[in-house]
């Protein structure tokens, strides 16, 4: 090691810590922001709404065949087909809690101006807005049944799943204006 001369030591130059943003979020970052809370709350409340009401029995048979198919083919002959289904709905339910708290995080991340955020929450908006096509689908297709829960209860959970995905939607028009991207990029962001 030639021309060392003592222990190794930092660069004199030292990082600046971002700086957050200068003042208050543009209009349509903030718009966005409202919109992600929106779907965020939409899809948890009919995600565990839909757990809540949701029955074995009210599966398409082909859907419960295959369930049925799945827990043979595990060998988990000490557990009922609808005492596992139960436990896959408790696991739905707490990703679904999960997921929206992250859904949360990022957008607080977004009104806080960070870019990569923004990003994130495109790959959000892809799961809601394909969910709330496949049910306008299903519905529309004649698949989606209220089975024994009721129309009325199938109506609010679909209509729940449809909001949340038209709310991210637009939160992620909102959050690509010239104005947001801007502000998410550093443009309008002092020290970033």
């Amino acid at each position: 090691m030639t021309g060392s001369s003592g222990p190794w030591r930092p660069p004199a130059e030292v990082a600046a810590p971002a700086k957050e943003p200068a003042g208050p979020p543009p209009d349509d970052v903030h718009t966005a922001w409202v919109l992600w809370l929106a779907a965020t709350a939409f899809a948890l409340v009919g995600m565990l709404l839909n757990v809540g009401t949701t029955r074995f029995a009210d599966l398409p048979v082909a859907t419960r065949d295959a369930f049925r198919d799945g827990v043979d083919t595990a060998g988990a002959t000490e557990m009922s087909v609808e005492t596992l289904f139960t436990a896959s709905l408790a696991v739905g339910a707490v990703l679904a809690v999960l997921a929206a708290a992250v859904t949360l995080w990022l957008a607080f991340r977004l009104r806080a101006g960070r870019g990569w955020s923004r990003t994130m929450l495109d790959i959000v908006a892809i799961f809601l807005v394909v969910d709330a096509v496949s049910v306008v689908i299903g519905v529309f297709g004649g698949v989606a049944v209220a089975g024994q829960r009721g129309e009325a209860i199938s109506f609010v959970v679909f209509s729940l799943q449809i909001l949340a995905g038209l709310c991210a939607a637009t939160a992620v028009w909102r959050q690509h204006t010239p104005e947001a991207t801007a502000f998410t990029s550093g443009g309008a962001r002092a020290g970033e």
